[in-house]
């Protein structure tokens, strides 16, 4: 058993058109394509980079009908090579040798998973370490695009909900202060591998001050200037004030829309994000944790879509979200 956090994210329709609908029309294209019972049919290639996406677990599709969509997306890395040592431990031997063993002849290495349901524009989805929502958004937008349900250009944004940390409705803010969390001594040698990554995989490296820098426009160049500049037994700390300003130097609120949206795939908690307003304490998003049932060393797929649903259920609920099961 293991605790996961639930996140909610919801389809943003502006730029697909208003009648878009994400549950009915992932059905229709798996149906039709006839991807339904075959999981290597849902098998795509993303990134160019010898790595797979899979919608791996499904439920079941003669459910499909229903108001729920579930899945599994698993992301491998074919011929990697991954440092070990061949020897028994049992040796006698002045040295274990440590070699280059490629797995990828043997099995393909899996990256991480993510467990999601849809209802409707609705989504509910627990995260993996190193697959985030931004992989399920980009898996979406190839196959919706590959389908011809999307025109090339158009993607698939999936929309965070952050409320204030007491529970209410988001006010617009006049301002979000991001408060990044200190880059401390041999992680700044990271920095080229780090804004490759999303922020929420960058903070365990603690260069969350990179990440955000670069969000605010520094390219590698002043980074890496920057870095050079941290001596050995030092660090970088980062306090940042995000504001829209008007000709008459007044502050123009920042909308919940574009806070939804700019921030999705941001942990809230890994930024320290707060407003001007009644966010003082805090900016959240919409998430609640559970136990999930483990399988091996992943998620049980049919209990975290299970866990999944029921999240969706309970802020149906309680009105936090507008999505009916019926």
């Amino acid at each position: 058993m293991a605790k996961a956090t639930i996140q909610y994210r919801q389809l943003k329709t502006e730029d697909l058109g208003e009648d878009t609908e994400l549950k009915p029309m992932l059905v229709d294209v798996l149906r039709r394509r006839g991807w339904a019972e075959n999981a290597r049919l849902r098998k795509l290639d993303i990134d160019q980079d010898g790595s797979v996406v899979i919608l791996n677990k499904v439920l079941d599709p003669a459910l499909w009908d229903g108001p729920i969509f579930a899945g599994q997306l698993i992301h491998l890395q074919e011929g990697a090579d991954v440092p070990a040592v061949l020897q028994s431990l049992e040796d006698d031997t002045s040295e274990f040798v440590i070699a280059n063993l490629n797995v990828g002849e043997r099995a393909r290495v899996l990256r991480g998973a993510l467990y999601f349901a849809v209802v409707g524009n609705h989504v509910g989805l627990i995260e993996g370490q190193q697959v985030r929502g931004r992989t399920l958004e980009r898996y979406l937008t190839a196959l919706f695009q590959g389908a011809g349900e999307i025109e090339p250009g158009q993607a698939v944004i999936l929309n965070s909900k952050f409320m204030a940390a007491d529970g209410k409705a988001l006010d617009e803010s006049t301002e979000v202060t991001v408060a990044a969390k200190p880059n401390h001594g041999s992680a700044a040698g990271a920095v080229d591998e780090i804004l490759e990554r999303e922020a929420g995989v960058a903070r365990d490296h603690g260069a969350t001050v990179f990440d955000v820098l670069r969000i605010l426009g520094w390219g590698n160049e002043a980074l890496e200037s920057l870095k050079s500049e941290v001596p050995d037994d030092g660090w970088i700390e980062g306090f940042f004030r995000v504001f829209i300003k008007e000709k008459k130097r007044k502050k123009k609120p920042i909308s919940r829309a574009t806070i939804n949206e700019a921030l999705r795939n941001v942990d809230a908690a890994d930024l320290g994000l707060r407003g001007n307003g009644s966010e003082k304490n805090g900016i959240v998003k919409l998430s609640v944790q559970r136990p999930v049932d483990m399988q091996a060393s992943l998620l049980n797929p049919a209990d975290a879509m299970e866990q999944i649903v029921n999240a969706l259920r309970e802020w149906a609920n309680s009105g936090k979200i507008d999505c009916r099961f019926d």
